[in-house]
């Protein structure tokens, strides 16, 4: 096995590094391969092309043999050296890494650029190089290819995290030692092995998909990373952990990579995988820890989780430089749980899983809340595996097999109330992915949405799913399926390529050629064991014997199915049960066959041995034997053997041989037990791996004490030095020192004894063994005594081990000792095949019957997990030619022995099993609670003497009814006794007592009855309660119908359910949410409306002129009064011209103004112009209002179910009160009918005219509708019976339903009531002949004929007002049933069109829903993409916002520069006033004025005394020389004055004149560097906006793309809107075409519209017509006036025109030249020079005063400060005189101290410690006052500057 360092690695000596090993895999930690300088700096350079390493030839075996053997001392030195380098590494990594964490900031790694080169994008590892290969001692015997593996048959379905996916047809996961790749759609596989040789430990593949990484097991395992899809070796990552790798996990990025060891340093290592680097590293915790992950929304964020904890990391920087920080997740109240599956939130927060299925919120290390289902159900029935999360939804999988959907945002911003709370809410959508599936998490293909999800089931299956939970979902799709969990049984056909395994609770036949699964079969129990018969028992070699967990023994064959078709598999295969029995009680854990005798032993976990005769039919039970003991191998003796003998191996170490059972008859009439009828050789182990590691370890000495006096002697011969006598005592010495340790030592035996794993007959007496835990390491040799142990056996013998041979090397990694587990000896191969328990494989040479000579000499190579695979079983085909191995970790590979693979080619023939013959397969065993068979026996025995007994029981029974009898008889002929004879019935109680004691006994019986009954009858009631808490109390209003009196019309109310409590917080939530959007919107239109009046305000502020009140005082106040007053009056009227022409230039419009009428108009015609959009328009854009949201879509929901809820409360109303109507009406009729009986009574005639019977009392709805007699529930139970239990049947005979409808409980099933008053009022004959007669004709002409002939002789005047009354009375009674009748057809009409309603109302609200499902899914993607939209709206208004600032700066500063130039055109106005133009010296003293002079810039504060500080000549200066050439040129020959010095006044020049233009040369001055100032800020000013421009531009197409992304995605949802179906109902009439008068024949494509908007858009068409019209006209009548008013503007020019010159001509001619008005005025008075004057006098005679009071303040604060000082000198004298009396005390005391106690004559280290800290703080200031008087001195000199202070006098801080 080899592997190859990094290229970056720099090798210390050359020749070293040509002679090192690449790695073999026994040479323990790996090793660092290096390249030459030269191939290294090439490496390094190349950037462009792909290469891979080619270096120095790897050793021969035997060298790296001969490296291994070198003195551990050495080994020790390397292994400290590498640790040394490695700790320099990482401290080099550490101080390389810079690392700027802020909070709510991105972590930045920063690499140290003098670091080592980084490696190049295109540079890739050897795989031929860096994998590892098989180990063999002797390639002679074992070539590289004794096992050459080409397929793995099974999946580690129950490993964390092992599936992912590389593209939506390949799918990677891991097997044992390799990485298997699977291509979907051809079916073909790919492996990948490791370069440790050891099996993996997890695998990633990076979110780009370009790369996995595979992290191994073994010695400071590696990190491969390879690229796909080339798959090679692009990076290798080593020394991150020691054992193996428990998880990996890239960040989003892909640029880091994070690593989880396992046990026992479970590191936490963060890599730099580019470059091959850690990073950061930190233990992770003390316990297992499952899961590492980075979040994907917070950089340098990581979760752990493990047994019992989570913790939450940071990347963070301290002082100390880049750490990870964790914190420990924190239980609180809630039990504590191992967590598996957990998501990091965009918040910061956690979601996690737990054990009992709940969810758990964690925020800041504490849990926030428990999430659960409603009424406390747990969110997965067993652990959560995964969690995801996808926009705003939550995805939970878990181990029961369910896909969840929940709502982030309920979980998100749940509030506990307190701490261990829980919320309870219900998942929006859940998928089960397989009726038993067990899910370990699922993974994401590639696709825009959430349709292609692959799935890990634990049951060993790979399922896609879709998740998109829609109508077009598709359902979950098989793609593979594999066994599930620890191979249980392995073996092969005796005649074919195939073979048989099992785990879990399946078994498969699979054909070793072509793997194709050729038949399976799954059972209700695990499959412990299984074994295929051989050809000897058949010879068809179809018969499999199959163990199971419940003790059942299965007896299978195989039989050809159905043929296959074309596009089927080439063979198909099923299970044929012929027998199952059950001869244990506990899992069968081996089978082994004898060939010659046909026998079968099974052994099983409750210490049972069962022996079977095979028979064709079945197998036949012989008996059992007990061992007490769990079983872990059994073996026949080999076929030469005299005897054929069982060995039997235990898990306590203990072996039973048992003599076969052949010729001897066992008595089985009671038990199968014959363990006393079977002669049995026992075998303890006892341990001596101890002695034997102890007398390696003294011979291990011997020979270094041997090899040292060699060097010493030889030593001495060279040196020529004789051996003295003294010397030679030493050794001597050392020998009693060692004696007397050998004395010392005991044994070390282990408490629990070492399970046997298998056991080789080398005789009929000897075996070798193989133990398992601490004996392991050795092969034993032992033998068995001769003797019987069946009934003498001593327990403490000490049986025989007769030799033992180590195994070497079983742990290349750590050099442990490996159980060897199981074992497979091919005489024809000369081979014994052994499987170790860390996954490997060793091959052995067979040496005879001795089995074993040597172990020296093997070929080993890793197959399954290194920790939990270990190797269960071993097999090879008939003919030798392949391989198999199963293990614990659930992989089954199979190899090619000793050849090449394309032996696969060549064995394809296809396996012929004999088809159905028509046998009846037997019965199979399916209670768990079966009888074994020796249950079955004993139980059968115990019945026969049950059946005795109660044989015996009977006969008493009749001998007590005998008695009975003849006791009855006797009372019966004591009953026929005279009474004086008789004898008392109380004397035939022979004693009370009994009689009392059976009555107490029957009453307790009963009793005990009622406490027995008394769990299933509250179990009942609270079943009863439950189903009416759920069905009954929901329902706020039942069924009920109320028919006319007619019976023609029946009404029925409507089946209301009360809506749910918390119905209307949701709406007021709702409402608030609303409320709180429209606030929003308000406040952002205010802020806005603010806004501007803020600036029209500040507008106004800055052209408001600011009003000064006059502080002048006397006669200059009055006369300044005065002159402002007359100003102000002519300024108001200046102003109100100016505000008059303000006004109209207020109405004058400006380009481009826009009628805000035409406005409103053209927004009103736009939004009612009847033009309709199709909302499946490509191009439709949902408006803003119309914009469907959750909250929207939920409001619609509510308000709808609200108003169905209400209108079905007023309807039930309506018929209940239809009910109560009918209550007072039968009760008014039947007073009426009681009424009309009594008048009746003086008609004896015809009193049935008047005895009609009365309307049945109308019953309440409600009353009894759950309340049932016995005979009703008899009879539901009869007809519940009749129905076989489904009530929803109809019933067979319709006649018998009238029979059965008194007595069944049907009114209950229906929960209707109908009030039943269909019995009309009956017709009465008037007499015989007229019975047919109707009521309502009573009195016809026969009546009264007969009535007048009856009454002649009695003349009756009250006859006839009887017979009206009963008329009226009938009339009144049929007259209100009439009225009531029609109140019912009326609602029911109502009721027809109110249920039509109802069910259009249900359509509208499952489409609601939809739309709310729909809307779910896409809030958070619309709320991130609207709030980017407000955040680039928010910065393209601050932009605007600085550009209209800037926009206004720039206009105060140009007005601000006009105001300057108007005051440079006012000083040479003033010039031009001062000098006029006929002065000779008018030029030249412009020139004085135009004289450009450079000017110190005055500071602040800063006074210019100095008149050359204020103003230099430019004369002096070249460089500042800006006189104007050009004026110099003009008037060089005109100007007679040029030669003059304009700094020096001429003698003809007033000298007061020449002043007076300096004067104004200066005030010329400031203006010119005001002008400059103004104009290099507004410079400034115009550049900052030109690139504030530049940055709105941006935004505003930032902007516009947020606000496209948004308009895409809201076509996007409008989509997915337009998919909804709706269902509506129209009618024929309501179907029109315009187009034709026949219809098409699809209607697909129709749109249902509105007829009134139909309608409307036909009559728009002639309103637009005409509104085109009037606008034609309008245009033409405006344009018509605008030609007008250009002339009458036109006119007004020319008046202002003439105006202004008469205006001009008349200054000119008042003043000599145009000015100002308002200027003229300001010069008559100027009141801030007034004013100033003012304050300064003022100011004067305030700051004397304010001078006298500081002098008398000065003068009191002296006096206070001498009083101080006296007082301060006081108490310093005092303090003096105490210092000398402690001083004196102190003295004292220490020699005090001195004479008590001479241990105490030094000084305590305390005091010490504080002198010397004394002293340094001494020397310290000392330094300080130093320090200072220097930087005193220094800064009192002018021109000093402050320098650092000596470094020489410093403090050095230790």
């Amino acid at each position: 096995m080899s592997r190859e360092g990094s290229p970056r690695e720099t090798p210390a000596d050359e020749s070293e590094t040509t002679q090192q090993s690449l790695s073999a895999i026994d040479e323990g930690p790996v090793d660092n391969q290096i390249l030459p300088d030269s191939q290294t700096q090439e490496v390094l350079n190349s950037e462009t092309d792909t290469f891979t390493i080619n270096s120095t030839t790897a050793p021969t075996l035997t060298e790296s043999s001969q490296e291994n053997q070198k003195p551990e001392e050495e080994e020790e030195e390397e292994g400290e050296k590498k640790t040394t380098e490695n700790e320099k590494r990482d401290t080099q990594q550490e101080e390389t890494t810079e690392v700027t964490d802020n909070d709510g900031e991105d972590v930045i790694l920063k690499l140290d650029p003098n670091g080592p080169p980084r490696l190049p994008d295109t540079f890739y590892y050897d795989p031929e190089r860096i994998t590892a290969r098989p180990i063999s001692t002797n390639h002679k015997i074992f070539p590289e290819n004794t096992l050459s593996m080409f397929r793995s048959f099974a999946y580690d379905c129950n490993k964390r995290g092992n599936l992912h996916i590389l593209d939506n047809k390949t799918i990677m996961f891991v097997a044992g030692s390799v990485v298997e790749l699977i291509d979907l759609p051809s079916g073909q596989h790919k492996y990948i092995r490791t370069t440790g040789g050891y099996s993996i430990g997890a695998l990633i593949v990076h979110p780009s998909r370009q790369y996995f990484a595979i992290g191994e097991k073994g010695y400071m395992p590696n990190i491969v990373i390879y690229e796909y899809p080339s798959l090679k070796p692009y990076r290798i990552l080593k020394d991150g952990t020691q054992r193996s790798y428990a998880y990996l996990d890239f960040n989003n990025d892909g640029d880091l990579l994070a690593s989880l060891g396992s046990s026992p340093d479970y590191m936490l290592t963060i890599w730099d995988w580019r470059d091959e680097k850690i990073l950061l590293r930190s233990k992770a915790s003390s316990q297992e820890v499952f899961k590492v992950s980075f979040s994907k929304d917070l950089k340098g964020h990581l979760t752990t989780s493990g047994i019992g904890h989570i913790k939450f990391w940071k990347m963070a920087r301290t002082f100390t430089g880049l750490k990870l920080q964790g914190e420990l997740g924190r239980f609180g109240r809630t039990e504590i749980s191992d967590i598996e599956g957990y998501r990091e939130l965009p918040d910061g927060k956690v979601i996690s899983g737990t054990e009992w299925g709940n969810m758990l919120l964690w925020d800041g290390g504490l849990i926030q809340i428990e999430v659960c289902r409603k009424k406390g159900k747990p969110c997965h029935q067993g652990p959560i595996q995964q969690v995801l999360l996808n926009e705003s939804d939550v995805f939970t999988v878990g181990e029961d097999g369910y896909v969840r959907v929940w709502d982030f945002e309920t979980i998100d911003t749940a509030e506990a109330i307190d701490e261990g709370s829980k919320m309870e809410i219900e998942p929006l959508n859940e998928l089960k992915v397989g009726p038993e599936s067990r899910l370990m998490g699922i993974k994401r293909g590639i696709s825009d949405d959430m349709s292609l999800w692959f799935a890990q089931d634990a049951k060993g299956n790979i399922w896609k799913i879709d998740l998109t939970f829609s109508k077009n979902s598709a359902d979950p799709e098989l793609l593979l399926s594999f066994t599930s969990g620890v191979i249980t049984g392995l073996d092969v056909s005796s005649v074919y390529h195939i073979f048989a395994c099992s785990a879990g609770n399946c078994i498969r036949v699979y054909n070793i050629p072509t793997q194709d699964v050729l038949a399976q079969k799954t059972f209700g129990a695990q499959v412990t064991s299984l074994k295929w018969l051989p050809t000897a028992f058949d010879e068809k070699s179809d018969g499999i014997l199959v163990g199971f967990s419940d003790g059942v023994l299965r007896y299978l064959k195989l039989r050809s199915g159905i043929k296959p078709t074309g596009t089927e598999k080439k063979s198909e295969f099923d299970f044929r049960m012929i027998q199952a029995l059950k001869p244990h009680t506990k899992p069968v854990t081996f089978i082994t066959v004898e060939v010659q005798n046909q026998w079968i032993a099974t052994g099983s976990a409750d210490g049972t041995v069962f022996f079977f005769n095979y028979t064709p039919k079945g197998l036949i039970p012989i008996g059992f034997v007990n061992v007490k003991e769990e079983i872990t191998f059994m073996t026949w003796t080999p076929a030469q053997y005299d005897k054929t003998r069982l060995l039997v191996c235990l898990k306590n170490g203990i072996l039973y041989e048992y003599e076969g059972p052949k010729g001897i008859t066992f008595d089985i009439s009671t038990s199968y037990l014959i363990e006393t009828q079977l002669p049995v050789r026992i075998f303890r182990f006892r341990s001596i791996k101890s002695r034997l590691r102890h007398e390696e370890e003294l011979e291990q000495k011997r020979k270094e004490e041997e090899e040292r006096q060699r060097k010493l002697e030889e030593e001495r011969r060279l040196r020529g030095i004789e051996k003295k006598e003294k010397e030679g005592e030493k050794p001597a010495e050392q020998e009693e020192e060692e004696e007397k340790k050998e004395d010392d030592w005991k044994p070390y035996i282990p408490e629990k004894p070492s399970a046997a794993l298998f056991a080789v007959y080398t005789s009929p007496d000897t075996f070798w063994l193989s133990m398992d835990e601490y004996d392991a390491g050795y092969l034993y040799h032992c033998q068995f005594g001769n003797k019987d142990d069946r009934f003498q056996y001593n327990s403490e013998r000490l049986d025989a081990v007769l030799s033992t041979l180590p195994v070497p090397e079983t742990d290349l990694a750590f050099g442990d000792d490996i159980p060897l587990t199981s074992i497979l000896i091919r005489e024809q191969l000369n081979c014994i095949f052994v499987g170790l328990k860390n996954g490997f494989i060793r091959i052995y040479p067979y040496c005879g019957t001795e089995v074993f000579e040597s172990l020296n000499d093997f070929w080993t190579k890793g197959a399954h997990d290194s920790e939990y695979g270990m190797v269960t079983n071993l097999v090879t085909s008939f003919d030798n030619r392949f391989a198999l191995s199963g293990g614990a970790d659930g992989n089954i590979f199979g190899y090619v022995v000793k050849g090449d693979l394309d032996i696969l080619q060549q064995s394809s023939e296809s396996p012929k099993m004999p088809a159905f013959a028509g046998e009846i397969e037997a019965q199979d065993i399916t209670e768990p609670n079966h009888y074994s068979i020796e249950e079955e026996k004993q139980k059968a025995e115990q019945d026969k003497m049950k059946k005795t007994a109660e044989g015996l029981k009977n006969e008493m029974r009749q001998r007590i009814e005998g008695l009975r009898g003849k006791f009855r008889k006797l009372l019966m002929e004591n009953d026929q006794l005279p009474t004086d004879l008789r004898i008392a019935r109380q004397d035939f109680i022979l004693d009370q007592h009994i009689r009392e004691n059976f009555l107490a006994e029957l009453q307790d019986k009963v009793d005990l009855s009622v406490k027995e009954l008394a769990w299933e009858s509250e179990r009942c009631n609270i079943a009863l309660r439950k189903l009416e808490q759920w069905f009954v109390d929901p329902v706020v209003q039942d069924v009920v119908s109320v028919k006319s009196f007619d019976g023609q019309w029946e009404v029925s109310a409507f089946r209301t359910i009360e809506l749910p409590k918390d119905f209307y917080e949701m709406q007021e939530e709702i409402e608030r949410q609303k409320t709180a959007l429209m606030d929003k919107g308000k406040r952002k239109e205010t802020a806005d409306v603010s806004d501007e009046r803020a600036g029209e305000n500040r507008e106004a502020r800055s052209t408001d002129t600011k009003s000064s009140t006059t502080k002048l005082k006397g006669a200059k106040a009055m006369r300044v009064e005065r002159l402002l007053r007359k100003m102000e009056e002519r300024a108001k009227r200046r102003q109100k011209r100016k505000e008059e022409w303000a006004i109209l230039y207020q109405k004058k419009k400006p380009e481009g103004f826009d009628d805000p009428t035409e406005v409103d108009s053209i927004r009103y015609a736009r939004d009612n112009m009847g033009n309709y959009f199709l909302k499946s328009a490509a191009d439709f854009v949902v408006p803003l209002e119309q914009r469907l949201t959750v909250l929207r879509a939920l409001d619609r929901i509510m308000k709808l179910r609200y108003t169905t809820y209400t209108y079905k409360r007023e309807f039930n109303k309506r018929v209940l009160d239809l009910i109560q109507r009918k209550r007072t009406l039968a009760e008014q009729i039947n007073n009426e009918l009681k009424r009309l009986k009594n008048l009746g009574q003086n008609q004896s005639n015809h009193q049935e005219l008047f005895n009609i019977p009365l309307l049945p009392p109308v019953k309440d709805g409600d009353e009894g509708r759950f309340q049932f007699t016995n005979e009703e529930i008899q009879a539901f139970r009869e007809e519940h019976e009749q129905r076989n239990g489904d009530l929803t049947k109809p019933e067979e005979d319709s006649s018998n339903s009238n029979a059965r409808q008194a007595s069944s409980l049907k009114r209950a099933i229906d929960l209707r009531w109908s009030v039943d008053l269909k019995e009309p009022l009956p017709s009465y004959a008037i007499n015989k002949n007229h019975s047919n007669e109707a009521i309502s004709n009573p009195t016809s002409a026969s009546v009264l004929r007969e009535i007048q002939s009856q009454e002649s002789s009695k003349s009756n005047p009250f006859a006839y007002r009887f017979f009206f009354e009963r008329d009226r009375i009938l009339e009144n009674v049929q007259e209100t049933m009439r009225r009531f009748d029609n109140d019912v057809c009326l609602l029911y009409y109502l009721k027809i069109i109110k249920t039509l309603r109802a069910k259009e109302t249900d359509l509208r609200c499952v489409t609601f829903y939809e739309e709310l499902m729909l809307m779910k899914e896409f809030e958070r993607t619309e709320n991130d993409l609207e709030s980017k939209l407000a955040e680039a709206q928010k910065r393209y208004d601050n932009e605007q916002a600085r550009i209209n600032e800037f926009l206004g700066k720039i206009d105060a500063k140009k007005k601000d520069i006009d105001s300057l130039d108007e005051r440079m055109k006012y000083i040479y106005g003033r010039y031009d006033e001062m000098v006029s133009k006929e002065h000779k010296f008018y030029s030249y003293l412009l020139r004085v004025l135009n004289k450009k002079i450079k000017r110190k810039k005055r500071v602040e504060g800063e006074e210019a005394d100095d008149a050359d500080d204020m103003s230099q000549d430019l004369d002096d200066d070249e460089d500042w020389e800006l006189e104007d050439e050009d004026d110099e040129d003009q008037v060089a020959n005109e100007d007679a004055t040029r030669q003059l010095d304009v700094d020096i006044c001429p003698p003809n020049l007033d000298q007061k004149l020449y002043d007076d233009i300096v004067a104004l040369r200066e005030k010329r001055l400031d203006l010119d560097e005001a002008i400059a100032d103004e104009k290099t800020v507004l410079q400034s000013l115009q550049q900052t906006l030109g690139q504030t421009q530049v940055y709105a531009n941006k935004v505003d197409a930032e902007l516009k793309a947020k606000h496209a992304d948004l308009i895409d995605f809201q076509k996007k949802k409008q989509r997915k809107i337009n998919d909804i179906n709706v269902a509506t109902g129209i009618r024929s009439h309501q179907i029109r075409y315009d187009r034709s008068t026949r219809l098409p024949d699809d209607l697909s494509d129709a749109l249902i519209f509105n007829r009134i908007n139909k309608s409307g858009l036909t009559n728009r068409i002639v309103d637009v017509r005409a509104e085109i019209k009037r606008e034609k006209e309008r245009y033409v009548n405006r344009k018509q006036e605008r030609k007008d008013l250009s002339h009458e503007l036109k006119h007004a020019a020319q008046v202002i025109k003439r105006l202004t010159d008469e205006c001009n001509k008349l200054m000119v001619e008042k003043f000599g030249k145009l000015v100002q008005l308002e200027k003229l005025e300001g010069a008559i008075v100027n009141l801030q020079i007034e004013e100033l004057k003012q304050r300064l006098d003022d100011a004067g005679d305030e700051y004397y005063n304010t001078m006298t009071q500081y002098e008398l303040r000065k003068i009191e604060e002296n006096d206070d400060t001498i009083d101080l000082l006296k007082t301060n000198t006081k108490r310093l004298d005092e303090l003096t005189d105490i210092v000398d009396e402690r001083r004196l005390l102190d003295e004292q005391l220490i020699s005090r101290k001195t004479k008590s106690a001479d241990e105490f004559t030094g000084p305590s280290k305390q005091s010490v410690e504080e002198f010397d800290r004394l002293c340094t703080l001494v020397q310290l200031q000392a330094q300080e006052i130093e320090a200072l008087k220097a930087e005193i001195s220094i800064l009192s000199r002018k021109g000093g500057h402050i320098l650092p202070p000596n470094p020489a006098i410093l403090p050095q801080n230790s």
